[in-house]
């Protein structure tokens, strides 16, 4: 790996991470990313389009949250409404609890069962459920004053409910002041959040190297964060990833066009997978591989590579392919990103992850500390072979 490679990977991470920062859709950092984004796609000699959609910002000040002058901690969720309300809770763990449960007027608990991770999104175009939304249905239904999560993974007090659809003033408390809430159910219980939601933009961005036949590959990352996170590792290693094979092959003389896609809202919304399936689903047909990158590179980590919807040719072709990468394992396929639009609708997927620290996720410590530059390098050439072995195959070889 030459020096200037490996010089924008380390480039491109700390810009993300350390000078910008947090990326949560809407806010100053994640329009500034953007910008970013959309100069290296025109540096590098890419067509720059892109989805955008008007979509919700949000401010937040500060959460209380009081039983009588005692005061607790508590998190305003991503995206809540302000309030100001005092009112007896009721505590709920499961789903047929939640279902025979009167909490009109009251602050509804919810813990075990309801709390274990957080609800997706009611919109949410990417990975959902029947279960989570019908827990949405559920609350926004009965109408409770305000909803309280209780994170069960101490000390982390991220947010249970993340959702700009969801009408509800909510907030998330750590596993300790669960315990006090569940110790005073029926008491009235002090929440104020104060908050504002304001009007924002979201911007998919897609830099595009034309080829000589309709044939193409995707290669793809989001560059959006959770609220309060630099997200190095989710995902600023995946979009500096994107940037480098970018900057590498987009002046490459290739057999095959390519297509390279910053998601801009994988966190919350992914309304522009679904966008991004109106304006370009006829083409899909076209694409011979599509690569996901999320959340690579630790240094306490193994970089992994999951395979959806191939063919077994691929399938071979790939395990060659690794064979120059003994530091890259092979994992099961997994849902939760970008790839999932791709690979339910039959086009050959390639998703790459890495393990490690898990307890990183969506918290303010996933830094750079726990980045490998080295790690990223693997990545990034290891995408590049993918892209040179693949490159004069056709999409029917590509699919099962």
């Amino acid at each position: 790996m030459s020096r200037t490679f490996e010089a924008s990977v380390a480039d491109h991470l700390r810009f993300l991470c350390e000078t910008i920062g947090p990326r949560p859709v809407g806010s100053p950092g994640y329009h500034r990313a953007a910008e970013h984004i959309r100069t290296v796609f025109a540096q590098a000699g890419l067509l720059v389009e892109g989805i955008q959609y008007e979509c919700v910002g949000w401010r937040h000040g500060r959460t209380v949250l009081e039983i009588g002058v005692e005061r607790l901690a508590a998190a305003a969720n991503v995206f809540s409404p302000a309030c100001d309300v005092a009112a007896p809770t009721t505590a709920i763990c499961t789903v047929a609890e939640l279902e025979a449960a009167e909490i009109a007027g009251k602050i509804a608990i919810l813990y075990g069962d309801l709390s274990a991770a957080p609800l997706i999104p009611i919109n949410c175009k990417v990975y959902n459920t029947d279960r989570d939304q019908h827990i949405n249905r559920l609350l926004v239904s009965k109408k409770p004053v305000a909803v309280i999560g209780v994170n069960p993974n101490p000390p982390a007090v991220d947010s249970r409910i993340e959702d700009a659809d969801f009408t509800i003033p909510s907030a998330t408390v750590p596993a300790e002041v669960g315990l006090r809430l569940l110790d005073c159910i029926g008491a009235p219980v002090h929440l104020r959040i104060e908050a504002e939601r304001v009007p924002s933009q979201a911007h998919t961005i897609i830099g595009i190297k034309e080829g000589a036949s309709p044939g193409r590959i995707v290669l793809m990352a989001h560059y959006d964060t959770k609220v309060d996170t630099p997200g190095a590792w989710d995902n600023g290693s995946g979009i500096t990833s994107l940037l480098v094979l970018a900057e590498t092959l987009a002046r490459k003389d290739l057999g095959v066009g390519l297509e390279f896609i910053a998601f801009g809202d994988e966190e919350y919304y992914a309304y522009s997978d679904g966008m991004y399936v109106d304006e370009r689903g006829s083409q899909m047909a076209d694409i011979i591989l599509a690569v996901n990158v999320d959340g690579v590179g630790q240094r306490l980590g193994t970089n992994n590579v999951a395979l959806m919807s191939a063919s077994e040719p691929l399938r071979e072709l790939l395990d060659e392919v690794l064979k120059a990468y003994p530091g890259v394992i092979w994992t099961d396929p997994w849902p939760q990103s970008n790839h999932s639009t791709f690979a339910w609708r039959g086009v050959p997927s390639v998703a790459l992850n890495s393990n490690g620290v898990m307890s990183l996720l969506h918290q303010p410590q996933d830094t750079l500390v726990w980045m490998s530059e080295g790690k990223l390098c693997e990545v990034v050439s290891l995408v590049g072979d993918i892209v040179n072995a693949v490159q004069d195959k056709s999409p029917a070889w590509t699919r099962p």
